[in-house]
């Protein structure tokens, strides 16, 4: 049963996603946000289902929980905009060299 509830909640954050992406008037950073929470909702969802209902190695699932994690942080700097100076920063940081 409880199933049943994560397939409704998730339809329900899809409605929600296509009403506001569709119909609603607001600023363009407050729909980026909504977005954003929007798929993080539909990740955490999506992992705890791996979670609960697919039997892997303990081992394994950490792997997967972190690889999902650290796409998700990398999706929402997307979203807001700061990945490209996240990635320059650590360009900066591995390639400096000390002048003589």
């Amino acid at each position: 049963m409880p199933l049943v509830y994560v397939v409704v909640a998730l339809i329900a954050v899809g409605i929600v996603g296509w009403i506001v992406n569709r119909y609603v008037t607001a600023p363009r950073n407050a729909r980026i946000i909504l977005n954003i929470v929007l798929a993080l909702v539909v990740v955490g969802i999506g992992l705890w289902l791996i979670n609960t209902y697919v039997p892997m190695a303990g081992s394994i699932k950490a792997i997967l929980n972190i690889v999902v994690v650290i796409a998700t942080c990398v999706g929402v700097l997307q979203a807001i905009g700061v990945w490209g100076q996240v990635v320059r920063l650590w360009g900066d940081l591995t390639h400096h060299r000390l002048q003589p």
